[in-house]
Parts: structure tokens; sequence; C-alpha cells
């Protein structure tokens, strides 16, 4: 079938060739209710890849674009095409917020759908301390403020020098939170990490893909729902804050999201939860014949079908700070009562949660309007990390006591849990704010869930690169867009840090 026959032009953007990753020239297109990107290779001929599901929903999307802060410094070359002299240049459309340093290649599992490809190189590369350092140092030369510094791979916990890394990043007063992503099977074999990461105050960001052994066999390799049960419960024992991160593939894990909600409502150590749809770069390439790809829509039509007292459709809007196309972002203020009932009911949480019991939360977009919840995280992914947020928050409780508050049967629950959350960031005695005070009082009342997709080959949009706020920094100073990194820079990725 001719892609072109019943298609609507919705916009001309850049692609690029899934045979030779050369920029090629790409049409958004309207097919039915799906939004499609079409690419022209003169070489390898045309190609296509589903890019959205619902096409008013697509175009309703676009009104959430803000405008950028431009970053106070760029390392990239803008007499070079773009991607090429990325780095960032002065062509890029938006600043850092939140950069993954990966720290090594090493990796103790080889996973199917890893985005990078780590694990199983010949050569384990590792970033040094001297090298990590001076990567902060390019990072806040272009940004006067990390809210959150993340530590990927890899496996970051198989680093050699790991402490002195993360000693080394908790000891900068301008990056605010530290976060380390990965599969959790070091702390099974080396459980003392579990206290020096406790210590540290740094986040774990927890890949778990669900309780289904036939998931993680199809993404990871081999069975692990028991070593992941092993691990949450360690996290939850030592009180360590704790993300779940879940790649979810088409079709295979609905049924394990009401077990992923019951973990991020019912257990007060586990702050938020990340959705990465499948995205067919590095090996996971190999998998796209294994299922439908999924868009942020279908994960947030999946979410609201999951049967979650505490979640909607309505809960989500885009993140207008990258492309809206990329996030999606759910806020939920956690209120003191914990609601009746159990919370299970699925084999998913009974399996690793069945002590979870769901505690009374409610969406921050149906407490006040979709422009004021844009604007809170306009060029940012959290809220309530600078002064004058901490009086936007004040404000927000003023209007609430006045307007929305008395629609939700929740309302003086959610005004007193506002007001101890003031309380709580303002020192006795003291006018001053402290953001990272503020983060760790606000993240166990504030919880989260984001949906990030990932570009491929066969999605990648140079719109949507250039306003990347998810960077790969490098040792040479230069910060490479996420999307660019995993498809167009896969064969370089380890250049530069220590063999």
């Amino acid at each position: 079938m001719n892609p072109e026959h019943d298609a609507r032009t919705l916009g001309i953007t850049q692609g690029v060739c899934e045979v030779c990753l050369k920029l090629v020239p790409a049409k958004v297109q309207a097919r039915g209710d799906e939004v499609w990107l079409l690419r022209f290779c003169p070489e390898h001929g045309e190609a296509d890849g589903k890019i959205w599901a619902g096409v008013e929903d697509y175009l309703r999307t676009q009104r959430y674009v803000k405008p950028g802060w431009v970053p106070a410094a760029f390392e990239g070359d803008a007499s070079k095409p773009c991607p090429e002299g990325c780095g960032f240049c002065e062509r890029h459309e938006q600043h850092l917020c939140m950069p993954i340093v990966e720290i090594t290649n090493r990796c103790d599992l080889r996973c199917p759908a890893c985005i990078n490809g780590s694990g199983g190189q010949d050569k384990p590369a590792d970033m040094t301390v001297e090298q990590f350092g001076r990567v902060i140092d390019r990072v806040l030369d272009a940004e006067k403020q990390i809210n959150v510094l993340n530590l990927s791979g890899g496996e970051p916990l198989m680093h050699p020098q790991l402490l002195p890394i993360l000693d080394e990043a908790v000891s900068r007063k301008d990056v605010v939170r530290v976060s380390i992503s990965t599969n959790g099977l070091r702390f099974l074999s080396e459980p003392r990490l579990l206290d020096e990461i406790r210590k540290r105050n740094v986040v774990v960001s927890l890949q778990w893909d669900g309780a289904d052994d036939d998931v993680y066999r199809t993404l990871r390799g081999r069975a692990l729902v028991e070593d992941k049960a092993r691990v949450l419960g360690l996290l939850e024992h030592n009180d360590i804050t704790t993300s779940l991160t879940m790649t979810l593939a088409g079709g295979r894990q609905d049924k394990e999201l009401r077990g992923a909600l019951d973990l991020l409502f019912g257990k007060p150590n586990i702050v938020s939860m990340m959705i990465q749809p499948l995205a067919f770069a590095g090996r996971g390439a190999g998998l796209r014949d294994g299922g439908e790809r999924m868009t942020i829509p279908d994960v947030i039509r999946a979410l609201g079908d999951a049967g979650h007292p505490n979640v909607s459709r309505e809960d989500f809007v885009p993140l207008p700070c990258s492309s809206p196309l990329c996030f999606s972002l759910a806020f939920y203020l956690m209120l003191d009562e914990p609601r009746d009932g159990a919370a299970s009911g699925t084999r998913g949480a009974a399996s690793v949660s069945e002590r979870a019991e769901p505690q009374r939360a409610v969406s921050i977009n149906r407490l006040t309007d979709a422009a004021t919840m844009m604007d809170a995280v306009a060029n940012r992914l959290l809220f309530g990390l600078a002064a004058d947020e901490h009086e936007k928050l004040k404000q927000l409780i003023y209007d609430l006591w006045s307007g929305p508050v008395g629609a939700v049967p929740e309302g003086p629950a959610v005004l007193a849990t506002l007001r101890g959350i003031l309380r709580s960031l303002q020192a006795p005695g003291c006018s001053c704010f402290d953001p990272r005070t503020a983060f760790n009082v606000a993240e166990r009342k504030i919880k989260s869930i984001f949906i990030h997709a990932f570009q491929d080959a066969s999605t990648f949009d140079l719109a949507r690169v250039r306003r990347c706020c998810q960077a790969y920094p490098q040792a040479d100073g230069k910060l490479i867009p996420a999307c660019v990194r995993n498809v167009m820079h896969a064969n370089r990725r380890w250049e530069g840090t220590r063999g």
C-alpha cells in the first residue's frame, strides 16, 4: 500500500534512514487516526514509523510547546550541520534538565531491549573520577543548578570506583539530587552497597518490568521476578528512595501496570515511576517483530484502564520543556490517610507487594488548570526546586482555598497536606530556601508518573531532538541529546573513557 494514499501531511521535518543513518527529508502524516513519520532516502527508498495514536490528540499536544531556557555555555559547533555539531550548539532550543552520565559499559546482564547495547563488550570502559568531575564542571558551566544528576551505564553499580564517583557527585552544592539507574542485582551480591547508597541519600532508579518472567526473558534475557522482588524488599527495608523504571513492550505488560501502580502508591520509599515504551534502538532493534510499537497515548490509555483508584487518563499532560511528543507526566499529592481496602488484586501486585496498601492521592491536574501546571514544569522535569516556586506553591494554596479544591471530595485533606509541606520547607526562624530540603520534603508527598518515548531510527525527528532536555554529557564537555546518542552515535559510545 502506498502510504501517500489517504494521508494528510501535518508537517515537514528531517528523519534518518534506518540503513545508512543519514539525515533525510521526512513528512509527518495523519493516516486514519494515527500519526506516522514518512522518510525519503535517495539511496534506500521510503520507510515509515508510527509516532502517535490519535490525530486530534497529536495536534493538541503542539499547543504545549513553551519557549526554552538558553544554556549559559555551548560546547557544540554550529558551523556543522545539525546534529553533527551537537554538544549543545547555539541552534539547540532548550537547556539541559537532567544530565545522564554513563560511567561504565560493564553490565551483569545482556538485555535484548538495551538501547545502548551495554554488556558483553570485549573490553570494559570506565569513566575515571577525574573525568567525572570535569563532566560536572562543564555541565555547571551551562546550567547554574543540576536538579537531578543521573548515573547510568552499563550497570553503574559495577564501576570499580563507584563510591568516589558518588562522593564527587553529592559533594557539589549545585547538584540537588543524585540518582543511579540500576538493574539492582549487585545489591544481592554486595548488600553493603545499600548502606553506602542510603548514607549518600542517592535515589535508586530500579529497572522493573513487572512480575512476569516471560516478560523478563524477552526484555532482559532471563527470569528475574524473584531477584527483583528481593531487591525491592531490600530497598524498602533500608528506606532508600526509589523510582521504578519500566520498559513497556506493546501488549505484553498491560496486566502488570496495576501492580506497578500498587507499588508506587503503596510503598512510601517508592516516589516515582518512569515508563519507557520499547524503542527499537541498540539491541532493542532485534525486538521489532515481537510486538506493536507503543506510543505515549497507548501508555496513558493502558494506565487509565489498569483500574487503580488514584489514576485516570485525564491526569497526564505533555512536558513542555522538551518536545511534547517525548514526555508526558502526572503528579499526585499524597494525602495522609490510607485508602480503605487491599492494594493487590493482580498477580503482579500480590507477588511483589502483597503488604502494600495504597495511600490516598489526588492528581495535581485535578486541582489546578492546565496552564498553571504547564508553567510549573515549563523548563524543568521537577517542580519546587527554586525559591520563586516556593512562593508559587503558597499562592497555589490560596487559590485552591477559594477555587477548585471545593470541587474534590478530598479538599480539606489536600489543603492540610499542602500546608504541612510548606511548614516542612520553611526552617524555623529562617526565610532562606534550600533546594535540597525542598526535594527531600516534596518527593514523598508529591509522587509522579513519567512516560518517556525514546526515539529510534523509525521515529527520529530532528525537530524533537533540537528541544531535547535530557542529554549524555561527554568527557570532552559536549552534551549529546539522548536520542542522537542512541540512534546516531551508538558505535562511538565509549570513546574517551578509560579501557
